[in-house]
């Protein structure tokens, strides 16, 4: 990862916790089980029907203040409020990373952008799949990729890339040396400008602030023709995300009720919590697994 958050760890998954003291839940595999005293070594199972009930009688009330959170204006977002979050959401990272499952897909968000360059290269080169997603990703960790660095690049008269800019011959250097040709140099940097520079102009130079417009949009969508009667609106709609999350790898956000509590704990609103993912460029599904994680946690240990 280019974000500096840390390293990816092993497969063990924290995901909800049981009013029992010193206890939690833990998924191993598809097994639901509660560990007493953090200890995966003494794992019992579960009754779903107890934690069905549990859940239900302590979700309610969060589901409320999770839709009150959503509907704060983006307005409202404070830069001091955000930097500090960026700050806490490392230090989570660092501590707790190692708890939740090795392979996310797109944990680092900046893996989207380089996914798109090497779809544009294997299209607009004569290379193969394979050579055009390894261009990609070596030239990304040249750092030369970087969304806005590219998006300052300038679009001559004929619609090309300036050739003189400084990381433009770098990369044609990079490129030629691979036996790509002048020409589709020329059509693939161009290409890479211009959608850098839609995504700077529309989206804050954040690809995810793009996925996630239209992510919303799907769960509303489905939200106007679908009514679970045996959920409220709030847990249909964490159901909703977490499935988009899951299918689709969206980066959405809010699809428990612990990121809710980790919200009120730090007085911060849904836009910050986004702002400060988008900032460090962490995976919003990744970061809800996360604060669960560590919200479990710390109420753990206050019990």
């Amino acid at each position: 990862m280019h974000t500096g958050i840390g390293k990816v760890g092993n497969h063990t998954k924290v995901v909800g916790q049981m009013p029992t003291p010193g206890q939690y839940v833990r998924y191993t595999g598809l097994r639901r089980t509660i560990a007493k005293e953090k200890s995966p070594k003494n794992l019992i199972s579960l009754n779903d029907a107890y934690e069905k009930q549990w859940l239900r009688s302590h979700t309610h009330k969060e589901a409320l203040r999770m839709a009150r959170m959503k509907k704060v204006s983006k307005e409202d977002t404070g830069p001091d409020r955000v930097a500090a979050l960026e700050k806490r959401i490392r230090e989570i990272y660092a501590e707790y990373r190692h708890l939740l499952p090795a392979d996310y897909r797109w944990e680092d968000e900046s893996s989207r952008w380089t996914e798109l360059v090497y779809c544009i290269f294997a299209e607009l080169t004569k290379h193969s799949y394979r050579d055009a997603r390894r261009l990609a990703n070596d030239i990304a960790d040249l750092n030369l990729l970087g969304v806005e660095d590219l998006a300052r690049i300038p679009i001559m008269d004929d619609g090309m890339v300036n050739p003189d800019n400084s990381r433009v011959r770098t990369i044609t250097d990079i490129l030629k040396s691979n036996g790509v040709s002048e020409d589709e140099i020329k059509r693939s940097l161009s290409a890479i400008c211009k959608v850098a520079q839609a995504i700077c102009e529309n989206y804050d130079g954040k690809i995810q602030k793009f996925l996630r417009r239209y992510g919303e949009e799907i769960v509303n969508e489905f939200d106007s023709h679908v009514s679970f009667s045996e959920v409220s609106k709030g847990t249909q709609s964490r159901i909703l995300v977490k499935w988009i999350q899951n299918t689709l790898a969206m980066p959405l956000a809010f699809s428990n009720v612990y990121t809710v509590r980790f919200c009120e704990r730090k007085g911060v609103n849904y836009w910050e919590l986004a702002e400060a993912a988008d900032n460090i460029g962490i995976n919003a599904a990744v970061l809800d697994d996360l604060l669960e994680v560590y919200i479990v946690d710390i109420e753990g240990k206050k019990t």
